[in-house]
């Protein structure tokens, strides 16, 4: 074995809380490890996370996982954490004291390490931009960091390219000086402007043409929030040193070559490393997650059996927006649900955003309905993987959408904002996916789609008719034709890990090698 002194670390992390950046990261972790034997890699998070990112890596079978884990290190540095885009001041101490070889302990465990060779690579979530300046205060270019982009690239090029390109970054941001300037009001606290929806047509290469207004299709709690997430990654990933895109040519080639030559332009490289996941063995009967518990699987499985057994293969929809995302006018929730029992359309509607206020009434229906289920939390992955779900009604979460491509379930779109309307819009392009247009809430969702010769209603009379409509569309030669589209794109995106000159393959090892 080499001498300790010949082994590269490198250091990840990526922002608190936010399972969809962290689930895919531990896939990513596993191949650095098994493509480069010399490696060591340093996981820091929070007691938020902690426990389901080691429970992600045990999915890994038992030998597998034994020949990982002396050169894995994972290290909650800090208690429970409520908000994720406030700064994690853990992070500076404890890179500190990797960068000078001491010790670093963590809090959920007690466990020390201590003694490692300085870490020489940073692989870093662009909303995390503590992490980027303790960094470069403490190591200066010593480290290279990578941003770590959960994400596709045509998202990427909207929220945080340049104008010429699609995105709404205003030029100041293409110098130090400018970034400087933004970050020194974000340090500050000061209200962050977002961008304007003023109507102006929108073009990102592989997609239809949108109106600026429609990349924020629904009303929600996390609009301030979210300006300074948005502004903050456009920083970053111009000052990483490239980017690690969770994505694939497959899915996205016009996008992919777009971003690539942009970075380039930079001096910067580009990374499609894309689809990421541990399989979850015997996924039917295993948890996906350690929020699942024995009952809960009890109960989901004996319910999608019964659907099976009443209804068929692939008749079953599955509703969730993820963990956080809900709309704040939810009357078009309720209306949605009302059409699906109208239709006797067997569903599974998992609800675990804290914003939500679920009424008496529609949980009555739901309960006494005999053809649906409602849990504030489920296992979306066995979910996924039953022969009796046929569709997923998802806001459309790149994590989301990649377990969709996985497990070959076709989706309905139903986007917020961020990265969701661009992964409707993609498969919408490609004819394997529909999206609910009458669900849109609030004063900029509300206005006429690019795509629409008249204003819809935006109702949720229209909303529970839009749903009833589709659920025929599902069953007849329209359904079909999507469902074939997506498992093609599917089938072809998951090829990306499957042989050795995969992409997704082929351009992790030219990352290692680059930067290791």
């Amino acid at each position: 074995m080499s001498s300790i002194d010949n082994r590269k670390h490198i250091v990840v992390h990526a922002m608190p809380i936010a399972w969809g950046h962290n689930k895919p990261l531990c896939a990513f972790t596993v191949q650095i490890l098994e493509n480069q034997p010399e490696a060591i890699v340093t996981y820091f998070t929070t007691s938020n996370t902690y426990h389901k990112i080691i429970a992600e890596f045990r999915h890994l079978e038992p030998t597998r996982y034994a020949a990982l884990e002396p050169r894995l290190n994972i290290i909650n540095i800090a208690g429970p954490v409520v908000d994720p885009f406030q700064p994690l001041d853990a992070f500076e101490p404890n890179f500190a004291a990797l960068y000078s070889s001491s010790s670093v302990t963590c809090l959920s465990t007690d466990r020390t390490i201590s003694g490692l060779p300085r870490p020489t690579l940073a692989i870093i979530d662009p909303f995390a931009g503590y992490a980027f300046e303790c960094i470069r205060r403490i190591a200066g270019r010593s480290v290279s960091i990578l941003a770590w982009w959960t994400s596709n690239a045509g998202s990427l090029l909207r929220l945080f390219g340049p104008g010429h390109l699609g995105g709404v970054a205003e030029p100041s941001l293409e110098t130090a000086e400018g970034r400087s300037a933004i970050k020194k009001k974000i340090f500050a606290k000061e209200q962050i402007k977002w961008h304007d929806c003023i109507g102006n047509v929108v073009d990102i290469a592989g997609i239809s043409p949108s109106y600026d207004y429609e990349w924020f299709p629904q009303k929600t709690a996390m609009t301030d929030i979210a300006a300074v997430a948005e502004k903050g990654g456009s920083i970053y990933v111009r000052e990483a040193d490239g980017v690690i895109c969770v994505s694939t040519r497959a899915f996205e080639p016009e996008a992919v070559a777009v971003a690539k030559e942009w970075f380039s332009s930079m001096g910067k490289t580009w990374h499609t490393v894309g689809p990421l996941s541990i399989p979850v063995p015997g996924v039917e009967t295993s948890k996906s997650s350690s929020q699942t518990t024995d009952q809960t699987d009890v109960l989901v499985e004996a319910f999608l059996n019964r659907m099976q057994r009443e209804f068929g293969d692939q008749s079953l929809l599955y509703m969730s927006f993820g963990t956080v995302f809900w709309p704040e006018e939810d009357d078009r929730v309720w209306a949605v649900i009302n059409g699906l029992l109208e239709k006797r359309q067997p569903f599974l509607f998992s609800h675990p955003s804290p914003f939500l206020r679920f009424p008496d009434e529609v949980k009555k229906k739901i309960d006494a309905s005999g053809i649906a289920m409602e849990l504030s939390w489920s296992p979306q992955e066995m979910i996924l993987t039953h022969p009796v779900t046929g569709w997923f009604l998802t806001h459309g979460g790149w994590n989301s959408v990649q377990e969709a491509f996985t497990h070959r379930v076709p989706m309905i779109f139903w986007p917020f904002h961020a990265d969701q309307p661009y992964n409707a819009m993609r498969l919408l392009a490609l004819k394997a996916g529909f999206e609910l247009i009458e669900v849109r809430t609030g004063p900029i969702g509300t206005r006429i789609p690019y795509k629409c010769k008249e204003l819809p209603a935006f109702t949720p009379a229209s909303a529970k008719a839009e749903i009833m409509g589709l659920t025929e569309k599902l069953k007849a030669q329209e359904g079909f034709i999507v469902r074939q589209n997506f498992e093609a794109v599917a089938d072809a995106v998951c090829k990306a890990w499957d042989t050795p000159n995969g992409e997704s393959r082929k351009d992790t090892k030219a990352m290692l090698k680059e930067f290791l």
